[in-house]
Formats: structure tokens, sequence, C-alpha cells
């Protein structure tokens, strides 16, 4: 009676899965099945039953009295989400990471059907009967609370679900029980084939993801299997295996434990949403990124557009030429439309986009989902010559040519056909080029040097036919006035990046708004329609350029990575993301002032992306268990009293240190013996151009580093050699050498009156002496300036005040006087009042420089300007923002060098 009562409920629940029912594209369904893992074996902890967001919605698959579950309904996903008395799953923590991450609008609903010990076979729908009938009574007992036929209730309970949302994937978890058996793969796909035809899904739209077993390395003991698991994406292409690695395991090592489910229910999640090409929000608006699985595959449920091809005479070329042409779906011929021209690279033709990138497709897909604005689709031939097939050798310079000439026939032909043969909107904030490769540099080349003609430009991956970004453009400002959008994307394995990179470089430096899309791939399709597919969702609506810079995947390796290192990458705003494979560390953080927790994935990958990270030179330490070390993948400095890493941050004012085509001086390593320290000492020796060759003698700037580095931080951190270099060129500034002393004299820090003096003892009677007897240097007072940063400053203050008749110009740089240190303060001032008439007269520049308000010398600084207001020493005073920096020292030079020697 009790089987015909369930049987009974099921018709009527097929009955009304038959009627007509409305899809909400944004209610995301996922199938989950499999074995005791997937069924949830570890207790649920209060924190487990609180803060479920009502958008997590779990459809029950048996009843649940005691709940107030009743199959076939939708209820918040509370756990257990399997069967009344279950545990936790990896799914609890799969739909909350994705609710999370995903934006408001959207709901994430699961089903799930497990079976504790069974195997695979169990989900066979044509021969599961045999393989329960061998099977022992507990269970049978399972199998009995889906009416012995888990498939089938997972299909019934999938087509329930159909009525409300979409199935996005389906996530399994099985594989113990099949331990050993290498046709577990085969086995699966049947089960995923017969869910796919039973559900009438799209295989290239629904992937399957797969977990792990427990690990090997949490002593797993079925993680053998995990190398047959590891095979299933050669069987079932759009699969994907989800690494167990570093997940908790209970005791008994065949299951994890609550802490192991959470995490591996998060990497299922992260897979998804990359899968669906949405970016982690970390707690902000979420948003496309990528085009998600399926984008490029046809919807038989999508209204079409329309394929031709029309010919046109080119006066250009003297020859009738071919494109081909997408009208939208529902085109129709009394309304205007605007126009994107797509151009191909140099061995396609009009057909190359068609043959290899589904572009039709893609805008029928984005259509239907109301993405996009319609359009007319222009793609042509862009080899502007009468024999214009992509025959023979592509390299040719004459076909090469013909693709320059295409300018004028896109112009003064083409343009002109299109707008008498269709229905258009002819002005230029209506009309978008872009293309991949040759196209890319053709549509950059066109558009931008068209702006009367074009508002909207897009280049994919492109080719070295790109002119240099200053004869692209030449008048920035013009640009920011009329561009819509400029869109530049790459992937970061492609071998032409480079075109790319140096083309933002300089829309970076200019202000010019952009976006530059980084992903990972090559010089291929699979990147350009996805050019496609991000690109033509902005075209032609109003877009928010304060957004530009989080639309990439990737990031630009930083200059200070060590060689072929990929990370850290820095994004276009200049956040950071790290990422550094560390499998047995337990805790990972990068400390960058602010520490930043690093998440572990499932390959013992850390990663973590930085807030907005000021431009320049920044110190950073990585934190493994608490122990600050050296990031290995980037190059070290010595600052903080130890060798720590360094990353250069790409910053639009730091045009003056950039390592330019100009004549270079020489960074030369002197060691000498120093009678004040009875020790063999280093400074680093800037010399100018042209120094081996001179007859005259250099003014010498003698240059101090801060607390914690030595002589190499103004050669390494500071870029003194090239800010000096590019001053020289410019004229700015007169070949001088500079002399970077090693400050930490007798192993003291330079913040009392003995270490002072020690260093002033060994900067007059040690490294002038030895730099004058062993380089072109000029002895005299007004040829010799003292310049220090932070502790450095400090040096100078009391060496070079003191010594006024040594040195014609002074730079304190972040630095000043300890206003609560009055020992070592008063009488360095009561030495500057009964002297300030001789100071006044030795040192024609005394130049203070303070990194803002945040940097931490300024309020000592401060108070010592108002000390020498008061005693009538004149100075002069600058500011630059920044902090206690690196690039605030590095503008101090560059400010202070040009006043020198005059």
């Amino acid at each position: 009676m009790k089987s015909i009562s369930r049987f009974l409920k099921f018709v009527i629940l097929f009955l009304i899965v038959q009627k007509g029912y409305s899809q909400d594209s944004d209610f995301h369904i996922y199938l989950s099945l499999g074995q005791s893992n997937m069924e949830g074996y570890a207790k649920i902890e209060p924190q487990d039953k609180v803060n479920v967001n009502p958008r997590f919605q779990v459809l029950a698959a048996v009843d649940c009295p005691e709940m107030g579950r009743e199959m076939g309904k939708w209820y918040t996903a509370v756990p257990p989400l399997c069967r009344c008395t279950t545990g936790l799953t990896p799914i609890d923590y799969f739909g909350r990471t994705m609710i999370s991450n995903l934006p408001e609008k959207i709901k994430v609903g699961v089903i799930n059907v497990a079976v504790g010990g069974c195997k695979i076979e169990l989900f066979d729908k044509d021969n599961f009967e045999t393989y329960v009938a061998g099977s022992p009574d507990w269970l049978k007992n399972i199998v009995k609370e889906y009416d012995g036929n888990p498939y089938a209730r997972l299909v019934a309970m999938a087509k329930i679900a159909q009525q409300k949302g979409v199935i996005k994937g389906i996530l399994l978890h099985q594989g113990e029980s099949n331990t050993g058996d290498t046709l577990w793969p085969q086995k699966v796909k049947i089960v995923y084939d017969n869910l796919i035809k039973d559900l009438n899904l799209d295989p290239k739209k629904v992937p399957l993801l797969s977990g792990e077993t427990v690990n090997e390395d949490q002593n797993g003991k079925c993680g053998s299997m995990n190398a047959i698991i590891a095979k299933l994406p050669q069987v079932i292409p759009n699969s994907y295996v989800i690494s167990s690695k570093g997940c908790k395991a209970e005791p008994d090592f065949l299951h994890f434990n609550a802490d192991g489910y959470r995490e591996l229910g998060r990497r299922y999640a992260e897979k998804m949403l990359s899968l669906s090409g949405y970016a982690l929000s970390n707690g902000k608006e979420s948003f496309i990124v990528q085009a998600p699985l399926g984008f490029d595959v046809a919807d038989p449920n999508a209204k079409q557009g329309k394929i031709e091809t029309v010919t046109y005479e080119s006066k250009t070329v003297g020859s009738v030429r071919k494109a081909t042409i997408y009208t939208p779906p529902g085109f129709n011929k009394k309304k205007k439309y605007p126009v994107l021209y797509l151009l191909h690279g140099i061995g396609g033709d009009e057909k190359e986009w068609l043959n290899g990138g589904n572009p039709q497709v893609i805008l029928d897909n984005l259509y239907a989902a109301g993405k996009i604005e319609p359009m007319i689709v222009v793609m042509p031939n862009g080899r502007a010559m009468k024999d214009d097939s992509a025959t023979g050798n592509i390299m040719d310079p004459e076909k090469v040519k013909a693709f320059s000439v295409f300018e004028q026939d896109l112009l003064k032909d083409l343009i002109p056909f299109i707008e008498k043969k269709y229905p258009v909107l002819k002005d230029r904030e209506h009309r978008a080029i872009a293309g991949l490769s040759m196209g890319g540099g053709q549509s950059l080349n066109f558009g931008l040097g068209n702006l009367d003609k074009f508002a909207w430009v897009g280049a994919f991956s492109a080719a070295p036919n790109t002119k240099l970004p200053q004869e692209l453009l030449p008048n920035p400002e013009e640009a920011k006035k009329k561009l819509k959008l400029l869109w530049i994307s790459c992937g970061d394995k492609d071998w032409l990046i480079e075109n790319s990179s140096r083309t933002h470089d300089y829309l970076f430096k200019n202000n010019v708004p952009h976006i530059y899309y980084i992903e990972p791939g090559v010089h291929d399709f699979k990147v350009w329609k996805n050019g496609l597919y991000m690109f033509s969702q902005f075209l032609f609506k109003p877009v928010d350029q304060s957004k530009f810079a989080a639309y990439t995947i990737l990031g630009n390796p930083a200059q200070t990575n060590i060689r072929k290192a990929e990370y850290p990458q820095i994004l276009p705003d200049n956040r950071v993301i790290f990422k550094i494979k560390a499998p047995e560390a337990s805790r990972l953080q990068i400390d960058l002032g602010k520490k930043y927790d690093m998440v572990r994935d499932s390959e013992g990958f850390w990663t973590v992306t930085t807030n907005v990270i000021n431009p320049g030179f920044n110190y950073y330490s990585l934190l493994i268990d608490g122990v600050a070390v050296a990031d290995p993948a980037s190059q070290s400095f010595y600052g903080m009293g130890r060798m720590a890493s360094g990353i250069e941050i790409p910053n639009k004012e730091g045009d003056f240190y950039t390592l330019k085509n100009v004549l270079h001086g020489e960074v030369r390593i002197k060691q000498y013996f120093s009678k004040v320290t009875n020790s063999w000492r280093e400074m680093y020796v800037y010399t100018p151009p042209g120094y081996e060759n001179a007859s005259e003698k250099y003014p010498v700037l003698y240059l101090l580093h801060g607390g914690g580095e030595d002589q190499t931080g103004w050669a390494s951190q500071g870029k003194a050699n090239l800010i000096l270099d590019n001053l020289i060129a410019e004229n700015k500034a007169k070949p001088m050498l500079i002399v970077m002393l090693d400050g930490n004299v007798a192993g003291s820090a330079g913040f009392n009156e003995n270490a002072l003096k020690a260093f002033e003892n060994e900067l007059k009677t040690e490294a002038i002496p030895f730099v004058e007897s062993n380089f072109k240097a000029a002895k005299d007072p007004k040829n010799r300036a003292l310049a220090g940063l932070s502790m450095g400053g400090l040096q100078t203050l009391y060496a070079g005040i003191k010594n006024s008749d040594m040195f014609s110009s002074i730079g304190v740089f972040s630095s000043g006087w300890w206003a609560n240190n009055t020992a070592l303060s008063e009488p360095q001032y009561e030495f500057m009042k009964n002297n300030a008439a001789t100071i006044n007269s030795n040192i024609r520049e005394l130049w203070i420089s303070m990194g803002g308000k945040e940097d931490i010398a300024y309020e000592n600084c401060k108070i010592m300007m108002k000390k020498f207001d008061e005693m009538g020493v004149k100075y002069k005073y600058s500011e630059y923002p920044g902090g206690h920096t690196w690039p605030v020292w590095r503008h101090d030079l560059f400010q202070f060098a040009p006043l020198l020697f005059n």
C-alpha cells in the first residue's frame, strides 16, 4: 500500500511537470549524487545551521515530516540536505560559496540523492536492479527511501526543479566503493550521459564536477582511487576533478570531517564559478568576467540572426570585394541599427570569424539573454588588394601592405556601402571596430586614427602591425573625450602580448580610460571568442568607466619578479594577485604593511588579491605560519633589517626613473678599509655618462639610506642611477658622482649621539678621502652635497650641519630631530642657533622634504622647521604624498639633484 501511495505521488509530480511552466534563468540548479561523502557523514555543527541565505535552496528528495519537509518542494538549504538524518556534505558549502559570490538576483538550488557505501553501479538505470539485489540489507534499506531507484528519484526531482530554474551542473562524489576499478570513468559516463538525455540537457553547457576521495596526504584509505578519478576528463570532456588535497579527514580516513567538507564544498564552488564566468566578489558586487560554458553553442530555443555574403565596389582597390554580414534576430528594415566592423587575422578573410569563432551563435545567445544591443556586424576582407585571397605566402610584402590599404577601403568604400544598403545609424557613437591579431592592429590603427568615425574600439591579441602608442594616440586628451570604450585583450601566453602591453602602458600613463583584459590562453580563437563575448556587451549603451579596471582575469607579472615567475601579478588598478605553492603550510599571509590572509586551493596553491597598492616600490614579506620570509618568486632587497621581497607597482608619475634610450652611467661597487670601524666596508658609486673618458673633476653627492637598509638601497630600491641618467640627458641636472654609503657604522643604529658621531667620523676621515683619491672628484665644498632619507636624514643633519664648511647643499628626506628625544635634539638646536649665520652662509641649499601627513616623520619635521624659523636658519620645504616610502624618496632625489652645483 505504501509503494502504491508513493507511485501515485510520482504520477502527480510528473503530471505537474508536463504542464507548461516558465523557467527562471536566474535560478541555477545543481544535481548532486554519490555515496557517503556526498550523503553527509560529518556531524552538523551549530555554525552550519545559521546564516543560511534564503537564496540557497534545497529540493527535498524524500519526505522528512520531523523537519516539515515534503518531497518535491523547495526549502532554505539548512542541513541536512540529503535525507532526514544525514550529516554535513560538501554541497552545504558549495551552495553558500556560490551565493556569496553571485549577483543578488541569482538563486542556487540543489538536489542531493546519495547512498552511503554504494558503487557507481547503483546509478546505472539499466543495471541497478542486479546491483541492488546483491547488496547488503543496510544498503537496500537506504535505497528503499528512494522507492528502490535513486537514479529515477534524482531525475524526477530534477524535472520538478526544471519548472523553476535551469540545471547548470552535476556534482559527483563517489569512488570509495569502486577503489581500483579502472572502468569507473566509463561507468560514470553512462550515468552522466543518461542524465543529459533524460533531462534534455546540453552536455557542452552542463559540466560534471567530481571530487577526489580522502587524499593520501590525509592518509586516505581509498586515496589510490584518485588516480582513476583523474582520468575522468579523458572520458567526459566537460568534466572536472576537484582535488581533496589538504581537506581534513575523520579518524576512519574514509570520510572528511566537517572542516574537510566545508573546504571541499568551497572548491566545488570555485570551479563552478569559474566555469560560469564569474569573478569571486569577496563581498563586493559580482559580475561576469569571462564567457561561461556553452556561450558559443547554439541554443535551439534562442532566436537566430541571419548571415549573408554581400559584394561592394571598391574604388580604393579597383575591384568588387566581399563582406559577410550578420543581422540580429528580429531584424527590421524600418529600424536603424548600430554597426560593429569585425576584422580577421593575417591568414584569414571575410569567412574567418564564421569558420573559427561562431560569432553569430555567440551574439544570438547574448541577445536571448538580453545582454547586448541589437547591432549589425560586418565582417570584411581586410586584405585590400585585387587578389585578396588568404592563399600563397600570406607574409608577402604586398599582402601585408594591403592590410594598411584597407583603411581607405573601409572609410571610403565599405562604410558608405553598408550605410546605403542597410538601415544603420551613421554617427560615430553608433559605429564600432574590433578585430583579432592583424585585425586587432588594424582596429587600433584605424579606430584611434579616426576618432571622428569610431567611438568603440576593440583589439583582441593585436599583432605587430599595431602602431607605436605615440602614433596611435598623439593627443590622449582627444581620445578621453571621444572614446566610449577602448578594449585591449590578450592571452597571457600569447607571444604577441608585448603589442598589447605597450599600448596599455601608454594609455595608463596618460590616464586614457580603457579595459586591459588578460586571460589564460595563447594566440587562438579561444581567446578571441571570449574577447567578442565580453566586448560586445559594452557596445552602444552607457558604460561605467570607473569599473574598467575590474574587467580582467589575470594581471601582468611584476617587473620585480624573478625570471619567468608569473606571480605576483599586478592588475590594471594596481591591486596585486599573489599565488604561492606551499602544500605543507597551514597558514600563509602577505605583509604589505597590511596583512592579507591567503586562501589555499585544491592543488596546494595559496592566493590572495590585495587592495590597491601605492605606486612605485613597496617592500613586502611572505608570512608562513607566522614566520616572515622573502617570496622566492620575487627579487629580494635588503630592507627592514633583513632580506625582504620588493614589488614595483606601475606609477603614472614614475617616468623620471624608467629605463630610457639615453646615455647611461655606471654603478660601481668599491671596497675600502676603514680605520674608524677597523673593517672592510663597501660603497656604491654612480659615475655619469662619459665619466671614463672625461678629464674634468665631477661634483659629488653623498647619499644615505634609511634604517634597516644599507648601501644597496639607493641603487636598487631607489633607482638613483636611472634618475640621474634621465635628468642629465634632459640637461636638468649637472653630471655628478653619487656615493651611496653604508650608514650602519660599528653595528649601531643612527638614532643616538654615539652612532651619529661614529658616522660623522667615517664620512669625514674615510669615505670622502677614499672617493677623492679613487675617483675624478672635485675636492672643494661647493662641489660636495650630502643628503639622506629617514635615519640617513638624521645623519645628514648631524654631519652636514656641524660641517657646513664641507658641503654646499644638504637634503633631508622624511626626517627630523625627534621631538621626544630632547637629550639628542636640544644640543643640535643649540649649535644651530649659535651658528645660524655661518650655516646660512655655507649651505646654499638646505632642502627638506616630507611624504605628506602620512609620513611617520611628518610631525617631528614640522616641529624642527618651526625651530629653524625661530633661530633664523634658512631652508626650503617640499612635500610629495606617499608616506615614508621609496616612491617618495625617489621623487625627492628627482627634485633635489637639479638644485645642486649650479
